[in-house]
Formats: C-alpha cells, structure tokens, sequence
C-alpha cells in the first residue's frame, strides 16, 4: 500500500517524534469516460463517399440513363482525446442523389458500374451545367485504444459533394445521301 507516515512533531535534528500514523495514498481518480458525438466525428471526415458517373464526361444525352454509384466502405479513423487515442468506423447508411432537376433518389443502395448498375436517372430536358450532387448519411462507432467495446455515437454525420458540372443534350439523327454518293451510286 502506498502512503507515507505523518508524526505529530519533530526533535531539534528533524527526526520524527510523538505519534505517528500511516496515511494512505489517495486512491487515484478512474479517467473520466470518453465519449465522442456526431458533430466530433464529422470534423473527421473530410470527403464524402464519392460519386463516380457513366458515362463519364462533360456530355450527357436525353433519353439515355445516367448511371451512378458511390463507394460502400467503412471509414476508419481516430483522433485522440487527452491522453488516449480513440479508433473510429464511420459506415454509409443512405444516399441522396439530387440529380440536378429538382428530383432527388434516396436509398441504402450505394449503386454499381455498368453493367451491373441499379441507380440511374433519365433526364427529359435539355440543359446546361448541371450539377450531380450527393448526400451521404453515416452512422458511427468508436473505442479507446486499449479496449475491446465499441461504443455507437449518438446521432448521424452528413457529407455532400458535387459531381463536375456537365450538359444534357439531344442527339438528332439525320438521313442522307452521303453514302450513297461515297458510293458513286
């Protein structure tokens, strides 16, 4: 047990005199629990989940379906609070796409590239710039370096980003005669 004795008084040489008693040690105080809230996290995550578009370019066409799709991984992190390092995972949960002409899609589903693909959109308009935007709502848990539960954080953290800006635009066929004079017919 750790302490140290206090005597009542003390001889001309500074031995201790009189009576004396052992006084224990503080108990040491147990670290206030960690806890971390949605608003802590989101300082964390820089980026969104990510938007990838098919076709890819600065050029889409009317009538033809917009693919989209967004990376599903789980985001691990960590920061410290006082002394002790605190891990993180922040998981996607759901996705808003807002395509850019006031209709929006929500789903859990984070989308997969062509062929596979099963978040499009069809545009009825023309247009020009126009901005894919999505929001990505996540839920998170975390632990104190040291230990084996993870706790979940109250609440949910948001990130949107924005897609390059690109135009919608109507793809005219037009018959001639071209080959037939390439033809010499």
């Amino acid at each position: 047990m750790e302490g140290s004795y206090i005597c009542d008084g003390q001889d001309a040489q500074g031995n201790n005199s009189g009576a004396c008693r052992f006084q224990p040690a503080p108990a040491a105080l147990a670290p206030a629990p960690i806890v971390l809230s949605s608003r802590d996290v989101a300082t964390l995550i820089v980026d969104g989940s990510g938007i990838t578009l098919q076709p890819p370019g600065d050029t889409i066409l009317l009538h033809m379906p917009l693919i989209a799709h967004t990376n599903p991984t789980t985001r691990t992190l960590s920061t410290t609070v006082g002394p002790t390092r605190v891990d993180i995972e922040a998981t996607p949960a759901t996705y808003t796409w807002n395509w850019g002409d006031g209709t929006t899609t929500t789903t859990t589903d984070p989308g997969h590239p062509y062929p596979h693909h099963t978040i499009t959109h069809q545009y009825t308009t023309t247009a020009n710039n126009v901005t894919v935007t999505l929001t990505t709502t996540w839920t998170a848990r975390y632990r104190p370096t040291g230990t084996t539960t993870w706790k979940p954080v109250d609440g949910y953290i948001t990130t949107t980003q924005a897609a390059p800006p690109f135009s919608i635009r109507r793809l005219v066929p037009y018959l001639s005669d071209d080959a037939e004079e390439h033809h010499n017919h």
